[in-house]
């Protein structure tokens, strides 16, 4: 006589459990930021949607790195280790769209310039150095009026 499984925990074989926690903090890592896991798939995937930092070329030739949605789908190994991804690369509209995201907020002086002080009323984004030195798009805090 066949068993029937109840749950997917009560079969066998080797089929990871998904530790969101551990997952994010590898993905961040590999410059994945907002990580969001959509849904399990078989055979130990997971499908994931984040934004990646991702340069963005503004006036001048000026790059600024600012977070793109993304779309991509993880491979796990038996322990929920990552083996492999696969996605993961901006769609060039989603660039485009950060290019025109940062030009609105340099236009509507919502975008600080160097040196401004964090507290200067209308700021909500300011332009950061990170860990790699690059120039990064940071949201500081929401506008509370008319801009």
């Amino acid at each position: 006589m066949m068993r029937g499984w109840n749950s997917v925990a009560e079969m066998p074989g080797p089929i990871p459990r998904i530790n969101q926690q551990a997952l994010k903090t590898e993905l961040a890592k590999r410059g994945f930021e907002s990580v969001s896991v959509k849904r399990e798939l078989p055979g130990g995937r997971v499908e994931v949607e984040a934004n990646k930092l991702h340069p963005v070329h503004v006036e001048a030739g000026e790059s600024i790195y600012a977070p793109v949605p993304v779309s991509l789908s993880v491979a796990l190994d038996q322990r929920g280790r990552i083996k492999s991804i696969d996605g993961g690369t901006p769609d060039p509209a989603a660039v485009a769209d950060a290019a025109r995201y940062i030009k609105t907020l340099r236009d509507s002086r919502q975008l600080a310039p160097p040196g401004a002080q964090e507290s200067t009323a209308g700021f909500t984004h300011r332009i950061e150095r990170d860990d790699q030195g690059r120039q990064v798009l940071r949201r500081k805090r929401f506008s509370t009026g008319g801009v």
